[in-house]
């Protein structure tokens, strides 16, 4: 299993996608809901490999320092970092497989519908020409059509409206004609915390997946880990469920 990562190099980004995705605004994500004609003629899914999550955060903005704004987040940032790499770094010394534990729920669920599944590992997505979006057009498959699937970010989150931390697990879905290559279906799924995102399907984690703190998450870090299990079920579930025909 590959090794999950955070750390100093992703500091700055973590601060930066903490202030946009959750201190300013409501960005936007992609909103495709399953196109029922296209649906009808998909008879087989190829789903690609899964990589495990860049991302993993135990994120804290709902203490102290975070009634401060702005700046109380990014004061708050190098702990932030700090306690990633604690959870992190259990975490690799469990060799926890989420990624491969998903793909297997996804795909479960899909046979069980009926759904011809295979799993493509030796093909990557690329990205495009304008360097913000995903190519696929050197993915070639037998089946009708494509499902990429990927992680955002994976940890546990303590939000400005409680010194509780809570799941926070947000995962992709697309849905692709593989000829074609157009979308049938794309989803972003919040699990746990409720990102300020526009169009983003969020989706309640298990209640019993909550820390009064770090010490508190990392005295149970063995459960927590299973909350982020747990809650990565949740999305493959509706995942399946949308896709169900």
């Amino acid at each position: 299993m590959n090794h999950l990562e955070t750390g100093d190099r992703v500091k700055f980004a973590l601060m930066g996608a903490l202030l946009a995705l959750v201190l300013a605004g409501c960005p936007s994500v992609p909103n495709v809901d399953i196109d029922k004609n296209a649906a009808t003629q998909v008879k087989s899914i190829a789903i690609l490999a899964i990589n495990p999550p860049r991302n993993v955060q135990v994120a804290n903005i709902g203490g102290a320092a975070g009634a401060f704004g702005a700046i109380g987040g990014l004061i708050q940032g190098s702990a932030t970092v700090d306690h990633s790499k604690q959870f992190v770094a259990v975490m690799n010394q469990r060799k926890t497989p989420l990624a491969e534990d998903l793909l297997a729920a996804i795909g479960q669920g899909l046979k069980d519908d009926g759904f011809a599944v295979s799993v493509v590992r030796d093909q990557k997505v690329k990205l495009a020409a304008d360097g913000k979006g995903d190519d696929y057009s050197d993915i070639h498959v037998e089946a009708d059509a494509i499902l990429s699937v990927w992680y955002a970010v994976v940890g546990y989150m303590s939000p400005p409206s409680s010194t509780h931390y809570l799941p926070w697990v947000v995962i992709k879905a697309r849905l692709l004609d593989a000829k074609t290559k157009k979308d049938i279906y794309f989803k972003t799924f919040c699990v746990g915390y409720e990102m300020k995102v526009e169009n983003a399907v969020m989706l309640p984690a298990d209640e019993k997946y909550r820390y009064a703190s770090f010490d508190d998450l990392m005295k149970h870090v063995d459960e927590a880990i299973a909350g982020l299990e747990n809650s990565q079920e949740i999305a493959a579930k509706r995942i399946g469920q949308d896709l169900k025909r």
